[in-house]
């Protein structure tokens, strides 16, 4: 496969992450929270959010993690390998998905990944996105 097809099938497979867990955390935080708005319970709506997005943080650190496949690049056929080429791993996932979470890092990640480039999280936990 070629780069710009393979920089797509990364853009597809993050994006079917995203979802994933938004839709995952989303739906039953509006839910809880409607819930709170008709028992008049301004905190608890706040501490819902604040828990929902603790949550987001920690799926999207380690969505990796598992056998070196997210659920978008268990998808799209992609597979995270270290150099030996072995899966990606729990703490490697962590590292590798830092940069996502901190505000503009992440900008820099999306400005690599559209060049085509090896993104710094990829660097950090020397870790290759390959396809299976």
């Amino acid at each position: 496969m070629d780069g710009s097809q393979t920089k797509l099938l990364r853009i597809a497979a993050f994006l079917v992450d995203a979802l994933t867990i938004a839709v995952v955390l989303i739906l039953p935080a509006s839910a809880v929270s409607y819930g709170l708005t008709w028992a008049g319970s301004p905190r608890g709506i706040q501490f819902v959010w604040w828990s929902a997005l603790g949550i987001l943080t920690i799926a999207m650190l380690f969505r990796d993690g598992f056998r070196g496949r997210s659920i978008g690049k268990q998808l799209l056929g992609l597979r995270l390998l270290t150099p030996r080429g072995e899966g990606c791993g729990w703490g490697r996932s962590v590292a590798r998905n830092l940069p996502l979470v901190i505000p503009a890092w992440n900008l820099l990640e999306v400005v690599l990944i559209v060049a085509g480039k090896a993104r710094t999280g990829d660097r950090l936990a020397r870790t290759n996105v390959t396809e299976e």
